[in-house]
């Protein structure tokens, strides 16, 4: 491939963003285009009376030490180290997350944890006795913990996320997102106790940037307009012309105009369905059959102004069934600066759904009186702590990993790698779970392919099995 002497990038997103960053250093033309009025995705922040909200949690963590550099180049001394507690609120007690197996097992009482023992030591036998390929997250799970541990901390939280069954979600996505939970050595230490003195790292602690995550990209952005290259928001993209599998051009709508843009390279973070159907001429029909298989899950974030909140948690993740939000946020203990006064919490209620479910249906003030109702009902604040709100509304905010999906992305990127000059990013453009650090990797490498400094494929991005949530310990 020759390098990009006008690289176009579509989405004003962390992978965009960062693939734009990385065009400056050596491209004679970068300019980005946004559909949206705002920049950074969903790692957005929104300010709103005297607070300010990201669209939901996001932590400046990475094992990524490209990526590492560039969070602490870029926000310098605008970023902050915030001590870190998430946990999982379930039937009113808390336990950690990740997972620790110990604390699972004490939070939950002596019969719980005498019949997640059963059930742990069923899975294992059956498991040796009779191998046998696993197909679906459940069965995952279920093999590795016991049923009775996948239906208390598994089965309804991502449901919950994903809207469908977990028999339908892949099991490679499972080996994934869960690893190092060890029932066994859990049990041991329960029993027993531990000689090992257990040493906590830096996972312990993360970055943030002060004014929030969106911070971290109006900063890029404007590095990358120091540097020469533009960014361009409200600037929808309609159509990617292409001949013999050369992009030549994209359409692009600003002020109910169209405008043809020309380049030499592309790189298009935009949901991987939209990339397919922006296309002219069309994708075979077999590639076109992939695209339309593909779900996404939308979310909405209930953005909340609360008074006097006492709980110190990060964010807590809400696997009790009876409420329909997963997830809650308080951005006051990721930053102070987060709001003016002290006694105000700017936090986000998530909601995750698809555009025809009710909840989607509901309307803004629903949404406000649903996530303030839901927050009492656990206890976690009083309903007139509530000051006000407003909502943000996700479309395809989250790809929906399916024990179909991964085939269907395998067709769309084997024709799709017959393009000279057009990439997808980021974790929509891939149709790929990746985390913020995850879609800053794959911008930056495909812009290095697109500079011609080698062949770098994204798609190696967060293919290890191992994921950065993971709680990591040294045991001597």
């Amino acid at each position: 491939m020759n390098s990009a002497g006008k690289l176009v990038i579509v989405g004003a997103g962390p992978s965009g963003l960062a693939a734009a960053l990385e065009g400056t250093k050596n491209a004679n033309d970068v300019v980005v285009f946004e559909s949206s009025s705002h920049l950074g995705g969903l790692s957005r922040t929104v300010d709103f009376e005297d607070c300010r909200f990201d669209v939901g949690p996001h932590r400046f963590y990475t094992k990524n030490a490209e990526v590492n550099q560039l969070f602490n180049e870029i926000l310098g001394n605008d970023q902050i180290r915030v001590k870190r507690l998430t946990r999982i609120i379930y039937k009113g007690k808390y336990f950690n997350y990740p997972i620790t197996p110990l604390n699972a097992l004490l939070g939950l009482g002596v019969f719980n944890s005498i019949a997640i023992f059963v059930s742990y030591a069923f899975a294992r036998v059956k498991a040796l006795t009779f191998p046998s390929q696993l197909k679906n997250f459940e069965e995952w799970v279920t093999n590795q913990f016991g049923s009775r541990l996948y239906r208390i901390f598994f089965k309804t939280y991502t449901e919950k996320v994903w809207g469908i069954p977990c028999t339908e979600i892949s099991d490679q996505w499972a080996s994934q997102r869960i690893k190092n939970l060890n029932l066994r050595e859990a049990i041991v230490r329960a029993l027993f106790g531990s000689p090992k003195k257990v040493i906590k790292t830096l996972v312990d602690e993360f970055g943030y940037p002060r004014m929030g995550s969106g911070q971290f990209y109006h900063k890029m952005a404007s590095i990358i307009e120091s540097n020469g290259g533009e960014v361009r928001l409200n600037s929808p993209v309609e159509r990617i012309c292409h001949q013999d599998q050369v992009v030549k051009s994209i359409v692009v709508k600003n002020n109910n105009e169209e405008q043809i843009i020309t380049g030499d390279f592309f790189l298009c973070s935009a949901p991987l369905t939209e990339i397919l159907e922006m296309l002219e001429p069309a994708p075979p029909s077999s590639v076109l059959e992939a695209s339309r298989a593909l779900r996404y899950r939308d979310h909405i974030g209930v953005q909340l102004k609360m008074r006097n909140i006492n709980f110190s948690d990060n964010w807590i993740y809400i696997h009790s069934p009876e409420v329909k939000m997963a997830r809650l946020a308080n951005y006051r203990n990721f930053s102070p600066s987060m709001a003016d006064k002290d006694d105000i919490s700017p936090m986000t209620a998530e909601y995750f759904t698809f555009k025809d479910d009710a909840v989607w249906s509901l309307s803004d003030d629903q949404l406000i009186e649903l996530a303030i109702k839901e927050i009492s009902k656990m206890g976690l604040a009083q309903l007139d702590q509530f000051v006000s709100g407003f909502v943000i509304r996700s479309e395809k905010a989250y790809p929906v990993i399916d024990q179909n999906s991964i085939m269907y992305v395998e067709t769309i990127r084997n024709w799709i790698k017959g393009f000279d000059n057009l990439i997808p990013i980021g974790r929509s453009g891939m149709f790929k779970y990746n985390n913020q650090d995850h879609a800053i990797a794959t911008g930056l490498l495909a812009a290095r392919t697109a500079l011609g400094l080698g062949e770098f494929d994204p798609w190696n991005v967060n293919i290890d099995a191992e994921y950065l949530e993971e709680e990591r310990k040294e045991y001597l």
